[in-house]
């Protein structure tokens, strides 16, 4: 779950979904990008060429021979992508980039200008080119229909479409970032036009039980977080109806982002109170979706336990959880978890992650983290494994420091409101 490590041979993100793989876990892949027209940063994956495709292939199969699962998360990033974008040499179709509902530009919290990083550093977000229905969208449905069938043929088991965190579908859902007067926009019925539209092309594709869908619902303007200022004067009513009409296409599964992240402790994970916000999506949208829901989003190994508990009422739980700052650090993160859950009396401690390296190229921060049976394997001292691809890459030094797992989020004592806030 690590964007900015692709690279045209792909060792790299091979080398890291093969860590992270364990007999019947499912990996959701970074997002990635269906098209030119969604290229947004630097040194992102993409699923259109045939190039490709033969890296995500040796993905697959390494994932699958630990036993596991993935699917690739199909990503537009809509008015995230920068128009300098179109200049990308992988740009053979002569996409423009920059383009989402209507013209309405990314601003901060202070209504001026967002900034994003090009190849040529970094420069003011542009103001995009809204996408025409007559030939833009139906064009558009199409470049998720291909994506979808290349990631056939590089040997997924699914797709997960990306319709959250402020990219292209989310554009389309809130009224903050769609002011159409066409039949995409205005009413709930047609600002979830384009989303259903897209999983129409998909299903042409893959069976509609092979594919998952991902939301983020906010309660912005109320305070709540939001992405790339996205936002909606009703957001409850559009992502309930988002959600309802989700609910009969019979998917794989639907994945919501609990609104809980907070910027300004993303290297304190001790102390960072997005831990202890509660779930709200859960408790809004439990019973709108009667199909498995994965929740994500600032979950730890203490709650994780809470939020699948059978003791909540009225069904009130996730059925599975995602992971992606604690998997990045922790490449056996299930093995690790479970011992936790089990009531192990000394469960493993976690690696402690490094924010500041989430994001860039390199092995470090990305495959160097250790799993428990790499430190094993280094104190034994012996030969024995050391020909397993997974230790590949792996830091023996200890330069990681370990965080006992019940002190994950425990450390800042705050109600809801100081929570609020730090937001």
């Amino acid at each position: 779950m690590q964007r900015a490590a692709a690279t045209a041979k792909l060792f790299r993100p091979l080398q890291y979904y093969r860590q992270r793989a364990s007999r019947g876990g499912l990996l959701i892949t970074e997002a990635t990008n269906i098209s030119a027209e969604s290229l947004a940063y630097p040194s992102t994956p993409g699923i259109w060429t045939n190039e490709q495709v033969d890296g995500w292939r040796d993905v697959t199969a390494a994932v699958h021979e630990k036993g596991a699962f993935i699917v690739c998360q199909l990503w537009h990033t809509g008015r995230v992508a920068h128009p300098d974008f179109a200049t990308h040499p992988c740009n053979t179709k002569g996409y423009n980039t920059c383009v989402s509902a209507s013209a309405v530009p990314i601003t901060n919290r202070h209504g001026k200008p967002g900034k994003t990083v090009t190849y040529e550093g970094v420069k003011p977000h542009g103001v995009p080119r809204p996408l025409d229905a007559e030939d833009d969208i139906p064009r558009l449905c199409r470049d998720y229909r291909h994506a979808a069938q290349m990631a056939k043929e590089a040997g997924f088991d699914g797709v997960e479409v990306h319709s959250a965190h402020g990219y292209l579908l989310d554009q389309f859902l809130n009224d903050g970032t769609n002011q159409r007067t066409d039949q995409y926009g205005g009413s709930v019925e047609n600002r979830c036009r384009l989303l259903t539209e897209v999983l129409d092309a998909i299903f042409e594709v893959w069976p509609s039980d092979r594919v998952g869908v991902r939301l983020s619902p906010h309660d912005a303007p109320n305070g709540g977080n939001t992405y790339y200022g996205c936002k909606d004067s009703d957001p409850d009513a559009i992502y309930r109806h988002a959600i309802g009409t989700l609910d009969k296409r019979d998917l794989a599964y639907l994945l919501l982002t609990e609104p809980r992240w907070v910027g300004k402790y993303d290297d304190d994970p001790e102390n960072d109170p997005g831990f202890q916000l509660p779930l709200r999506n859960l408790q809004t949208f439990r019973n709108e979706y009667r199909g498995t829901l994965i929740g994500a989003g600032g979950f730890t190994p203490s709650s994780s336990v809470a939020a699948m508990s059978d003791d909540l009422p009225n069904d009130s739980s996730y059925d599975l959880l995602a992971f992606g700052r604690w998997f990045i650090a922790n490449p056996d993160l299930p093995r690790r978890l479970r011992s936790f859950h089990e009531g192990d009396e000394s469960p493993p401690r976690l690696n402690r992650y490094e924010r500041d390296t989430f994001y860039s190229k390199g092995a470090e921060g990305y495959v160097d983290y250790p799993s428990l049976d790499f430190e094993s394997f280094c104190q034994r001292g012996s030969p024995e494994g050391e020909d397993k691809p997974e230790y590949q890459g792996m830091d023996s030094s200890g330069k990681y420091p370990l965080l006992e797992q019940k002190a994950v989020g425990t450390s800042l004592k705050a109600t809801e409101s100081k929570l609020r806030s730090k937001i």
